[in-house]
C-alpha cells in the first residue's frame, strides 16, 4: 500500500514520528522527514536510505516550514500523505508558568500545523487525492487540569481538523486526527532505548501505550477505503483515568 508513496512526517527524530518512519521505510515509502535537532537529524541520515529526504527544520519558523514542503515537492513532485507529528508538551500552572514557553508550544503545536497543511494542499488538490494525518491528543477532547496550555493547543487542532476536512473532502483528500493518551516517549522524558524496561512495565500494567500502538492506529485509518474517513480516533491505555 505504501510502496513509492511520498510521505512527509514532521517530528520524525523521535517518538511516534520516528516509529512511523521506520515502519513505512520497510514498506517502500519515499519519506520526507524533519526534526529540529541537528544531532538527531544526522542520526536519521545515518540510519535511513539516501532515497529519503531528511531535513533539519525548526517548524516555529515559517521559512523552515516552507523549505520543508517546497523541498519535498521539488524532489518527489508531489505529496501523498502528510503526517503532522511534531509537538511540544507543556504541563504548567498558569499563575507560575512562563508565557514565552507557551508561545513556543502554540507556534509548534498549532501554527506550524496550519502552515504545513496550507503549503501541502496544492499538491494534493492537483492530484485529486491525499491524506492528512494530525497527531492530536486526548487533551484535545477534554481539558486536562495540569496541562491547560497544551490542552488548549490540542483543542485548537481538533477544531481546525474538523473544519479542514469539510473544505477538502471534495478533492478526495481525507483529514484524520489521531488522539493518543499516555505514550511514553521523549515528550514524557523517556528514552526509547535506555528506558525500554520501564516503558514495557508500564505498558504491561495497562498504564501506557507503545508507540507501535499509535503507528497501528495511523495505518489502520489510512488503510480504509477512500469513501471512509476516520475523523477522530482516540486511543488510551486501559487504566488511564480520564
Amino acid at each position: 500500500m505504501y510502496k513509492n508513496k511520498v510521505v512527509v512526517i514532521t517530528g520524525a527524530t523521535s517518538g511516534i514520528g520516528k516509529a512511523l518512519a521506520i515502519n513505512l521505510d520497510k514498506e517502500g515509502a519515499n519519506l520526507v522527514l524533519s526534526g529540529s535537532s541537528s544531532k538527531k537529524i544526522k542520526a536519521l541520515k545515518d540510519e535511513f536510505s539516501k532515497r529519503h529526504l531528511i531535513i533539519k527544520a525548526d517548524l516555529t519558523k515559517k521559512i523552515d516550514v516552507k523549505n520543508l514542503i517546497v523541498s519535498a515537492i521539488k524532489k518527489f513532485g508531489y505529496i501523498d500523505i502528510l503526517v503532522a507529528s511534531a509537538g511540544l508538551y507543556e504541563p504548567s500552572d498558569i499563575k507560575t508558568g512562563n508565557p514565552d514557553n507557551w508561545d513556543k508550544v502554540i507556534q509548534l503545536n498549532v501554527n506550524s500545523v496550519f502552515r504545513t497543511i496550507n503549503l501541502t494542499l496544492p499538491s494534493m488538490i492537483k492530484k485529486k487525492i491525499g491524506d492528512i494525518v494530525i497527531i492530536s491528543s486526548v487533551s484535545g477532547h477534554q481539558a486536562i487540569r495540569w496541562e491547560p496550555v497544551y490542552s488548549a493547543t490540542k483543542h485548537a487542532i481538533q477544531s481546525f481538523s474538523h473544519g479542514l476536512r469539510t473544505q477538502v473532502s471534495k478533492y478526495n483528500i481525507r483529514v484524520i486526527s489521531i488522539a493518543p493518551g499516555i505514550v511514553l516517549t521523549e515528550l514524557w522524558g523517556f528514552d526509547a532505548k535506555k528506558d525500554i524496561k520501564k516503558i514495557n512495565k508500564q505498558v504491561l500494567k495497562g498504564d501506557a501505550l507503545q508507540v507501535s500502538d499509535v503507528v497501528d492506529a495511523i495505518k489502520f485509518s489510512l488503510s480504509r477505503p477512500r469513501n471512509v474517513t476516520i475523523r477522530d480516533l482516540v486511543l488510551l491505555p486501559r487504566n488511564q483515568d480520564i
